[in-house]
């Protein structure tokens, strides 16, 4: 077996961990792969094309519209491929995706055109749109089970495999870093859905960008800690707020709120970072933390 397939465990040898490129760092992902059922395809071409020799793919489950996950579309043309309904309309006009990402006529429009050709992004015709508790069955007692997991996109979703409590979490992905910069994005959302993972019964947990984590009680405490970040940015931006002096989101830019640092791709970090920003004063809005004044907001 290539080192990029793995089975995920000793006991149900034909559920695979895929390892993406760069040990599924952006703007790869990894994959989990059952029997002929594939989610995402963001591994990379050349190790698509190598998976492609070692199994039959027949079908291909996506958890989401975004590019480091579905990049390898294009490479499965005989596949039905599935996809949340609410996810659907961008996977089917990938070049819609920069009006989301709400970058259009910006400076990152720039930086996201040159990924989305080199990843070579193309159209995917959706064949079936999927549903919260749906289940999925693949012969041999498997059967997977959708599980809406919405605030990253509108249709993000997690996956769990009944028989072997292994789930796929995509881009809850339990590392130090939560991302919710889309127009479809939504941070309260992301919390509910953080709240329902920890509900399940999930033994062995893949995630699209950190791999494999193991263990309920283990998981458990990573979700924990996954949404610990969130609260820690409500505290890093609510401290920037007074009861006197009205704050609007411009006033936070390139203050690395969010990103503790800029990369090269820092035309794009400040626009995700003052988008998710935002989605933080509509969260403080709603709880009514923050209320308007003149033409910001000061603390209640």
């Amino acid at each position: 077996m290539n080192n990029f397939v793995q089975p995920v465990s000793v006991e149900f040898e034909d559920i695979y961990f895929i390892k993406g490129a760069r040990d599924g760092k952006y703007p790869y992902s990894h994959s989990l792969l059952l029997k002929d059922l594939l989610i995402d395809t963001g591994i990379s071409s050349r190790l698509l094309r190598k998976l492609k020799r070692l199994f039959p793919i027949r079908n291909v489950l996506l958890s989401h519209w975004h590019e480091d996950h579905t990049s390898g579309n294009r490479l499965l043309p005989n596949a039905r491929f599935l996809i949340h309904s609410k996810d659907q309309f961008l996977i089917e006009n990938v070049d819609k995706f920069n009006e989301f990402y709400g970058i259009s006529n910006t400076a990152g429009e720039e930086v996201s055109d040159w990924l989305m050709e080199g990843l070579k992004l193309q159209n995917t015709k959706i064949d079936e749109v999927i549903e919260d508790n749906q289940i999925i069955k693949l012969g041999n007692g498997y059967e997977i089970k959708i599980i809406h997991t919405p605030g990253h996109t509108a249709g993000h979703c997690a996956f769990l495999e009944l028989k072997s409590k292994i789930a796929f979490l995509a881009d809850i992905d339990l590392t130090n870093f939560v991302f919710y910069a889309g127009i479809d994005s939504n941070l309260m959302d992301f919390e509910e859905s953080l709240d329902k993972l920890k509900l399940l019964d999930i033994k062995t947990a893949v995630t699209g960008h950190r791999g494999i984590v193991e263990g309920e009680k283990t998981i458990k405490k990573e979700i924990n800690d996954y949404r610990s970040i969130i609260y820690k940015r409500d505290e890093r931006i609510l401290s920037c707020f007074s009861e006197t002096n009205p704050k609007t989101v411009s006033d936070f830019k390139n203050q690395n709120l969010i990103y503790k640092y800029y990369s090269q791709f820092k035309e794009y970090e400040i626009i995700a970072e003052m988008i998710m920003i935002q989605k933080h004063f509509d969260k403080f809005l709603e709880k009514e933390i923050i209320s308007s004044k003149n033409d910001g907001y000061i603390l209640n």
